[in-house]
């Protein structure tokens, strides 16, 4: 029973420490890949001249598909909002979108 114990403690050790590994190289390999949250976030905000502290509202995501990785990037200031989509990798704006804040 004590060997049991043992084998099964050694493997749960080797799989902790086997997956953190796993997860820091996918998390390394994205920080390295793309451009990040924060850039996208300061690219949209320079082309659309707004200052970070002017924000009241903002929201940033992710997304990945078909061979392709972007940034969602939507903010609202006092009296716009603004979407943003900026290719993940090179911060190229695909897509810009600004309208009067509805209310």
């Amino acid at each position: 029973m004590k060997r049991f114990l043992k084998i099964s403690a050694a493997v749960l050790a080797l799989l902790l420490v086997l997956g953190g590994a796993i997860g820091g190289y996918f998390i390394h390999r994205h920080n390295s890949l793309y451009i990040g949250r924060d850039m996208a976030l300061e690219i949209a905000l320079r082309d659309a001249g707004v200052e970070p502290s002017a924000l009241k509202d903002r929201d940033i995501d992710f997304d990945s598909g078909y061979g392709s990785a972007w940034y969602d990037v939507d903010f609202e200031t006092a009296g716009m909002e603004y979407e943003y989509s900026l290719d993940a990798v090179t911060g190229e704006i695909v897509y810009r979108y600004s309208e009067p804040e509805r209310h």
